[in-house]
């Protein structure tokens, strides 16, 4: 029994140690300023591209609310595909949080921050965005499905994996549209040296006829 303990304390430290490398390898931060009059309405946005049905987490920090001190913030996730569709909003009054979201269509994303009101003093806010669904997510799968710890770790590990593959086969088919882009150009660009050839040989043309022109009236070229 203890040796059946030991083997299933390793698989579950490798697992923890591969389910750590997947969120550090697939996470980003941004740090910005909303608010203040330099900005067009305090408010910033970001793109994302991400496949269909991506979960992700964002994780805010937001020093200039809380304390009574009234200042609030809107975070939204819009779709640019469906004629910008808001997929999530979300009203952010608390000093740091967490948000889950799941994008769209496969397109483009914007995910943007403003103040709610006016904000004559620029605040900081900070976003980290990680892929995958949050904590609370799998602590009630886990109770729902009376899941231990080890079994929980193999979700997520699963889940991060299903998503990778998911952002694989979306790289691909972006490489092959830009590559069919590429081609396309390449192949009407073949054509652009030769409409120089052909107006260069017309310029040169409709010059000597000028010229012979202009010497025969000059009585200098019979």
């Amino acid at each position: 029994n203890r040796v059946i303990k030991d083997e299933e304390t390793m698989v579950g430290r490798a697992l923890l140690l591969a389910l750590t490398l997947l969120k550090i390898s697939f996470s980003s931060s941004f740090q910005f300023v909303i608010g203040g009059d330099d900005t067009s309405n305090g408010e910033e946005c970001f793109i994302l591209e991400q496949p269909q049905d991506t979960a992700f987490v964002v994780r805010y920090k937001f020093p200039g609310a809380g304390f009574g001190s009234g200042s609030a913030a809107v975070v939204t996730l819009i779709d640019v595909a469906e004629a910008d569709k808001e997929l999530f909003r979300a009203r952010v009054e608390e000093q740091q949080g967490v948000l889950s979201m799941t994008t769209g269509t496969e397109s483009q994303h914007q995910l943007c921050v403003k103040p709610e009101g006016t904000l004559k003093k620029p605040v900081v806010f900070s976003l980290s965005l990680s892929l995958g669904h949050s904590d609370t997510y799998y602590e009630e799968m886990a109770a729902a499905e009376h899941l231990d710890r080890l079994q929980l770790e193999v979700v997520k590990l699963t889940d991060q994996l299903a998503q990778i593959l998911d952002e694989a086969d979306y790289m691909k088919e972006r490489e092959v549209e830009f590559h069919e882009m590429t081609e396309s150009m390449h192949r009407n660009a073949q054509w652009w040296p030769i409409l120089q050839i052909c107006i260069l040989l017309l310029t040169g043309i409709f010059q000597v006829k000028n010229l012979k022109r202009f010497f025969q009236q000059q009585k200098m070229l019979y």
